[in-house]
């Protein structure tokens, strides 16, 4: 059985070290703000079970190209797939993110005729 050469351990040692650290530099803080907006402002939908699957899916799917690297024997090839899982783990850290800017400029959208309704009410009061 031939023997896996350096370059794919290297690939697969970066892969693992680079998606961890993807994970605990974007991610951690995203969820930190995603969590705290949503708090903040409880009358916004956020899409929190979509954000929570596609977290969970994009990291499975980053796990598995790293796992697909110990089936590799060729370096180049190793190398691409750690860079799709460090790309995976990075667009998915993002995503809540986008989503949680997307659902607040939706709701904004509703909210601001909302404000404008009440501040007319209550000059109506005041007159």
């Amino acid at each position: 059985m031939k023997r896996r050469p350096r370059s794919v351990w290297f690939a697969l040692g970066t892969g693992v070290i680079v998606t961890v650290i993807v994970a605990t530099i974007v991610l951690v803080p995203v969820i930190g703000l995603v969590t705290s907006a949503v708090a903040a402002a409880p009358f916004v939908d956020f899409p929190i079970d979509s954000m929570i699957v596609a977290v969970i899916g994009g990291y499975a799917l980053a796990a598995g190209f790293l796992a697909l690297i110990l089936r590799i024997r060729h370096g180049a090839l190793a190398w691409i797939c750690s860079v799709a899982a460090v790309i995976a783990a990075l667009v998915v850290s993002i995503y809540p993110l986008v989503a949680a800017a997307i659902a607040a400029a939706n709701e904004a959208g509703e909210v601001i005729p909302i404000i404008v309704e009440w501040i007319g009410r209550l000059q109506q009061q005041l007159s």
